[in-house]
Protein backbone atom coordinates (compact mmCIF):
# COMPACT_ATOMS: atom_id res chain seq x y z
CA UNK A 1 0.00 0.00 0.00
CA UNK A 2 1.24 3.52 -0.98
CA UNK A 3 2.08 4.98 2.88
CA UNK A 4 2.10 8.00 2.33
CA UNK A 5 -1.48 8.56 0.91
CA UNK A 6 -3.76 8.94 3.32
CA UNK A 7 -7.73 7.80 3.19
CA UNK A 8 -9.93 8.06 5.88
CA UNK A 9 -13.71 8.42 6.56
CA UNK A 10 -14.88 12.03 7.58
CA UNK A 11 -18.23 13.20 8.67
CA UNK A 12 -20.05 12.08 5.13
CA UNK A 13 -17.58 11.12 2.84
CA UNK A 14 -13.92 9.24 1.91
CA UNK A 15 -11.08 11.88 2.38
CA UNK A 16 -7.98 10.96 0.06
CA UNK A 17 -4.72 13.19 0.62
CA UNK A 18 -2.42 13.43 -1.83
CA UNK A 19 1.30 14.03 -0.06
CA UNK A 20 3.45 16.46 -2.26
CA UNK A 21 5.33 14.89 -5.34
CA UNK A 22 3.04 12.13 -4.69
CA UNK A 23 3.02 9.77 -7.97
CA UNK A 24 -0.05 7.91 -9.05
CA UNK A 25 1.93 4.77 -10.46
CA UNK A 26 -0.45 2.44 -12.18
CA UNK A 27 0.64 -0.30 -10.51
CA UNK A 28 -1.33 0.37 -7.06
CA UNK A 29 -4.70 1.46 -8.59
CA UNK A 30 -6.64 -1.85 -7.77
CA UNK A 31 -5.65 -1.37 -4.52
CA UNK A 32 -6.27 1.55 -3.71
CA UNK A 33 -9.69 1.62 -5.37
CA UNK A 34 -10.37 -2.04 -3.27
CA UNK A 35 -9.84 0.31 -0.11
CA UNK A 36 -11.70 2.89 -1.10
CA UNK A 37 -14.91 0.74 -2.04
CA UNK A 38 -14.70 -1.15 0.69
CA UNK A 39 -14.87 2.35 2.99
CA UNK A 40 -17.74 3.94 1.20
CA UNK A 41 -19.73 0.39 1.84
CA UNK A 42 -18.74 0.72 4.86
CA UNK A 43 -19.62 4.20 5.95
CA UNK A 44 -22.69 4.11 3.21
CA UNK A 45 -21.10 7.06 1.09
CA UNK A 46 -20.60 7.31 -2.69
CA UNK A 47 -19.06 10.69 -2.26
CA UNK A 48 -14.66 10.81 -2.24
CA UNK A 49 -12.65 13.91 -2.02
CA UNK A 50 -8.94 14.22 -3.14
CA UNK A 51 -7.02 17.02 -1.96
CA UNK A 52 -3.23 17.75 -2.32
CA UNK A 53 -1.32 18.52 -5.12
CA UNK A 54 -1.93 17.99 -8.41
CA UNK A 55 0.60 14.87 -9.47
CA UNK A 56 3.01 16.24 -11.96
CA UNK A 57 4.01 14.50 -14.62
CA UNK A 58 2.46 13.49 -18.05
CA UNK A 59 0.43 10.34 -18.14
CA UNK A 60 -0.13 8.50 -22.05
CA UNK A 61 -3.19 8.69 -22.95
CA UNK A 62 -3.53 4.88 -22.04
CA UNK A 63 -3.10 5.22 -18.10
CA UNK A 64 -5.66 7.90 -18.16
CA UNK A 65 -8.33 5.39 -19.92
CA UNK A 66 -7.53 3.00 -17.39
CA UNK A 67 -7.32 5.75 -14.38
CA UNK A 68 -11.27 7.18 -15.19
CA UNK A 69 -12.61 3.44 -16.07
CA UNK A 70 -11.29 2.50 -12.39
CA UNK A 71 -13.65 5.13 -11.01
CA UNK A 72 -16.31 2.65 -11.80
CA UNK A 73 -15.02 0.45 -8.21
CA UNK A 74 -17.60 2.63 -6.42
CA UNK A 75 -20.87 2.29 -7.65
CA UNK A 76 -22.60 5.45 -8.30
CA UNK A 77 -19.26 7.40 -7.15
CA UNK A 78 -19.53 11.74 -6.72
CA UNK A 79 -15.46 11.89 -6.69
CA UNK A 80 -14.14 15.61 -6.07
CA UNK A 81 -10.75 17.02 -6.35
CA UNK A 82 -9.49 19.86 -5.15
CA UNK A 83 -5.75 20.53 -5.84
CA UNK A 84 -4.10 24.03 -5.40
CA UNK A 85 -3.41 26.16 -8.20
CA UNK A 86 -4.60 23.29 -10.60
CA UNK A 87 -5.83 24.43 -14.25
CA UNK A 88 -7.73 21.96 -16.22
CA UNK A 89 -5.78 20.32 -19.69
CA UNK A 90 -7.38 17.49 -21.83
CA UNK A 91 -5.80 14.57 -19.82
CA UNK A 92 -7.92 16.34 -16.95
CA UNK A 93 -10.89 16.31 -19.22
CA UNK A 94 -10.34 12.83 -20.74
CA UNK A 95 -10.44 11.49 -17.43
CA UNK A 96 -13.83 12.95 -16.50
CA UNK A 97 -15.32 12.13 -19.58
CA UNK A 98 -13.71 8.04 -19.11
CA UNK A 99 -15.37 8.32 -15.48
CA UNK A 100 -18.93 10.14 -16.82
CA UNK A 101 -19.36 6.96 -19.92
CA UNK A 102 -19.01 4.73 -16.36
CA UNK A 103 -21.49 6.39 -14.54
CA UNK A 104 -19.12 8.44 -11.95
CA UNK A 105 -19.44 11.95 -11.70
CA UNK A 106 -16.10 13.91 -11.35
CA UNK A 107 -15.40 17.88 -10.68
CA UNK A 108 -12.56 19.48 -10.45
CA UNK A 109 -12.27 22.55 -8.07
CA UNK A 110 -9.60 24.73 -7.11
CA UNK A 111 -11.59 25.52 -3.38
CA UNK A 112 -12.10 22.96 -0.76
CA UNK A 113 -15.47 24.56 0.80
CA UNK A 114 -17.29 24.52 -3.08
CA UNK A 115 -15.75 20.73 -3.84
CA UNK A 116 -17.55 19.90 -0.74
CA UNK A 117 -20.54 21.54 -1.41
CA UNK A 118 -20.77 20.00 -4.92
CA UNK A 119 -20.36 17.03 -3.15
CA UNK A 120 -22.95 17.13 -0.16
CA UNK A 121 -25.59 19.20 -2.48
CA UNK A 122 -25.60 17.03 -5.21
CA UNK A 123 -24.54 13.35 -4.40
CA UNK A 124 -27.67 10.42 -2.95
CA UNK A 125 -25.33 9.92 0.21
Amino acid sequence: MHNDLQIEFREDHIHVQLPPDYDLEPSGRNEIWARLKGLCEENKTCRILVEGHHPSGERDTADVIDAGMHTATVPKLWLAFHFENFVPDEQSELFEAIAASKGVRVKHFTDRENALKWLRNNSPN
